[in-house]
């Protein structure tokens, strides 16, 4: 059988567009082994119904985050217009959570949860001629409604899947890259998370389960992946959970002798209570880290039900510090916000010494908590604007001085006025000749790179001091 998996185009609204490969589609591929698989990633490639008439597929599948269900339902409308004879199917994290929202008459199979199983077995049987409502874990589209299937876990050893088809995106890997031009390639070691934050659903997803691939397996993708990439990018959602499957995936990758830049994940509790481990990870080539500092008020890590404490953040960022390990902070910037917040949280960014932070807007993704408890008060209910850069709650302030405040927590702290201040106090520190130097800041942007992100940022900058133009409020 011949089946094409795409990434969709992305919506015309998101403000920052994510250049990932698509480690989902390349899994699924490869579950579908012994099939002729192609993938088309049309934030790339544009052409859907020329690659359509030269494929000529009999299944076709999309994957869709909530901010994708637009794009990701007119790839599959066209594909139905293009040929009414080819199967349709949607998978992924929205398709998982609220599948009614693909209950499509252009969609014919809806995948929920990891499709790594159930794909196989779905394809197997369509290829035969068998009823497809065995497969579990899909639900059939159909006048009367959705039909599920039977309901089943996944099985929890992530090392009988096989390694991500990567073959099949070959052709766009120089696309893949992260903000600063580094080809990025993704790997994953774990699954789940045990933690219950109010505003992530992927404990959800995968049933409050957390579990992990062997260390063995995991280095020896890393190896292979490492030869064709600059910077390995572990997408688990918690890395770092087993600090005894840590350890030893530090031992294995020096006795390896792996050479090659990584960044991950990691909470600022963990980073507390295992410095050693941070530090053997940056000998081994550990870039940076993502870290969730989400909030400097503990009141407000409260009802994030981030169970870790201010101060907790505060020391782990010191540590960071002191190891030399470069630091991608994020932040929430609730829409409950007044200006005074604004201000606190851009006195933080300068207290703590963070440069290159990342401020993501409070949003109730379906599937958490906060979208449970808030569904009611929401002020814009179109997925396009579901992407951490837009308000789709309530605001304190006016939705225009909301976005300009958060357009200018980005221009403030990438600055050429913060950078030259900085240079200034370090001249001072040398010529005083203190007798202890407080440790550097090891994520400070070169003047060159800072340079380039600003001129690249004038436009986006525009962008979000102008979206309540044309958001549409419900």
């Amino acid at each position: 059988m011949r089946i094409l998996l795409i990434k969709p185009p992305l919506n015309k609204n998101l403000l920052a567009p994510n250049h990932d490969e698509p480690l989902e589609l390349e899994y699924v591929a490869a579950a579908a082994a012994g099939h002729d698989v192609e993938i088309l990633d049309m934030r790339i490639e544009k052409n859907l119904w020329r690659k359509l008439d030269r494929f000529r597929p009999g299944l076709v599948g999309v994957t869709a985050f909530t901010c994708d269900v637009r794009t990701a339902s007119s790839v599959l409308q066209e594909v139905r217009k293009f040929d009414a004879r080819i199967k349709t199917v949607v998978g992924g994290h929205h398709a998982t959570i609220l599948p009614g929202d693909f209950a499509r008459p252009f969609v014919d199979v809806i995948f929920q949860g990891m499709a790594d199983e159930s794909f196989r077995q779905f394809v197997g049987l369509l290829a035969g001629g068998k009823d497809i409502g065995e497969t579990p874990n899909i639900a059939l589209v159909g006048e009367k409604g959705l039909a599920f299937t039977e309901r089943r876990p996944f099985s929890g050893d992530l090392d009988l899947l096989p390694l991500p088809a990567r073959q099949l995106t070959s052709r766009y890997r120089k696309h893949y890259r992260d903000s600063v031009g580094n080809r990025t390639g993704l790997i994953v070691s774990s699954r789940g998370c045990p933690y219950r934050c109010t505003f992530c659903a992927c404990w959800k997803i995968m049933d409050g389960k957390y579990i992990t691939r062997s260390v063995e397996a995991v280095v020896d993708e890393f190896a292979a992946l490492a030869a064709e990439v600059d910077l390995v990018c572990f997408a688990d959602d918690n890395t770092l959970q087993d600090t005894r499957r840590a350890w030893r995936m530090v031992q294995l990758i020096r006795e390896r002798g792996i050479k090659k830049r990584f960044m991950m994940y990691a909470r600022t509790d963990l980073i507390v209570g295992h410095p050693d481990l941070m530090a053997a990870l940056k000998e081994i080539g550990l870039e940076y880290l993502l870290v969730g500092i989400e909030s400097f008020r503990d009141e407000d890590l409260k009802k994030l039900n981030k169970k870790v404490a201010a101060e907790t953040n505060i020391e782990a960022l010191r540590i960071l510090r002191e190891l030399g390990i470069s630091v991608s902070p994020h932040l929430i910037v609730d829409p409950d916000f007044s200006r005074d917040d604004f201000r606190q949280l851009f006195k933080y960014i300068i207290q703590m010494e963070l440069f290159r932070p990342v401020y993501t807007v409070l949003t109730p993704l379906p599937g958490t908590t906060l979208y449970e408890e808030n569904f009611e008060r929401l002020a814009i209910r179109d997925y396009d604007f579901f992407d951490f850069t837009h308000s789709v709650l309530p605001t304190r302030l006016s939705r225009r001085d909301f976005y300009r405040q958060y357009a200018s927590l980005y221009s403030k702290s990438y600055s050429f006025r913060r950078y030259f201040r900085w240079k200034w106090r370090s001249c001072l520190d040398f010529w005083r000749k203190k007798k202890r130097f407080a440790p550097p800041a090891p994520d400070r942007i070169p003047l060159l790179l800072l340079t380039f992100l600003r001129i690249y940022a004038l436009r986006l900058y525009l962008k979000v001091r102008h979206r309540y133009r044309i958001e549409p409020l419900v």
